[in-house]
């Protein structure tokens, strides 16, 4: 029988709902499955709902990670919350690539009607079972959490990163560059942005703060882009936030 290693780590998957909805099991989803082509093993570094991550816990979830035996299970599972599961699966995804782990959350507590976190952990299973050899996501669909990991080894280090969206009427007056390591820029889906936003990139210049485009676009083909520089072609945010983490 093949095993699978569980790592809860909270969210919906682990809540029940009464007056509000809370945490309540880490593993109810382990307890409620009713295949037996498996066996369990749980453990669970902390227990928080996903809007609650911070850099502290990703840094605890990086180490346990770290120190896992891969060689004794056939994959792994994480268990998380939906608000930041994108990103803490860019972070895994880039450290672990070539790790056999899914991450699975549910978009509600699993006693409510319709609740998909049944059907995304027997997809993660399933899928263990066949054979996988990097990370992915188990909600709604099956997808590849991180296409162009960091593949030279990591260390990760917290820094105050400012993640700014591309917006109307953005006011780059009101962002505050103090102690400030990097900035990431969101694109329109044009890989367009703000053209005021050219200031904003000569002052992180004259300040020596690294400043990024960000899109998942392959190219920047508008004239109003044709001056921007520093752009990421074909990614996240959430990929290039957690690389900028886990840079040496």
């Amino acid at each position: 029988m093949e095993k699978i290693l569980v790592i809860g780590t909270g969210g919906t998957i682990a809540c029940k709902k009464d007056e509000s909805i809370h945490l309540d099991s880490p593993f109810k989803i382990v307890e409620k499955y009713e295949k037996t082509n498996v066996e369990f093993e749980c453990a669970s570094p902390f227990f928080v709902l996903s809007e609650n991550m911070s850099l502290e816990l990703w840094k605890k979830l990086l180490d346990f990670i770290g120190e896992i035996d891969f060689s004794k299970y056939k994959g792994v599972i994480i268990l998380h919350g939906s608000d930041s599961l994108s990103f803490t699966s860019a972070l895994v995804g880039n450290a672990f690539y070539d790790k056999p782990i899914v991450f699975v959350a549910s978009d509600k507590p699993l006693e409510e009607v319709g609740a998909n976190g049944f059907d995304n952990f027997n997809r993660a299973v399933e899928e263990i079972l066949k054979g996988i050899d990097t990370v992915y996501v188990s909600y709604g669909n099956f997808t590849v959490a991180e296409e162009n990991p960091v593949k030279d080894g990591f260390e990760f280090s917290p820094k105050k990163i400012l993640v700014i969206p591309a917006y109307v009427g953005a006011n780059y007056d009101c962002y505050n560059l103090d102690g400030v390591d990097a900035v990431l820029h969101m694109m329109y889906h044009s890989a367009t942005a703000p053209p005021q936003v050219k200031n904003f990139v000569e002052k992180c210049q004259n300040l020596s703060v690294p400043f990024y485009f960000v899109t998942d676009n392959s190219v920047a083909g508008y004239e109003s882009a044709k001056d921007f520089h520093n752009i990421i072609f074909n990614t996240t945010i959430e990929s290039e936030y957690a690389k900028l983490l886990l840079k040496k």
